[in-house]
């Protein structure tokens, strides 16, 4: 099956519809959105946290171990709360599968 000396299996005259979406590729695809969805809401919480508490005379804020609050909560706490997150996501929501074909 030669047509002027190529492949059959490399002809490039086909439809986009027409080729069949590996289902694979579709949880891929949505578990890459909800990582990123993730990633955006730890990074929202974490400046948010640190703006609202670091905000105003540093000599009024708190300390913790000799490091400002807003460091402790803002940063070390959020990404504490969104590491037991993301461990939960990856043993519970993604799915293990074959990638052998």
């Amino acid at each position: 099956m030669e047509e002027t000396g190529k492949k059959v299996s490399d002809d490039r005259n086909y439809r986009f519809d027409e080729i069949e979406i590996d289902p694979r590729f579709k949880t891929c695809a949505s578990e890459m959105k909800l990582s990123f969805a993730v990633w955006g809401l730890y990074m929202l919480c974490s400046i948010a946290i640190s703006y609202w508490l670091g905000r105003g005379d540093p000599a009024r804020h708190a300390y913790l171990w000799g490091v400002p609050l807003w460091m402790v909560l803002g940063v070390w706490g959020t990404t504490a709360v969104f590491f037991v997150l993301i461990v939960y996501i990856c043993r519970r929501v993604f799915k293990d599968m074959d990638i052998s074909g």
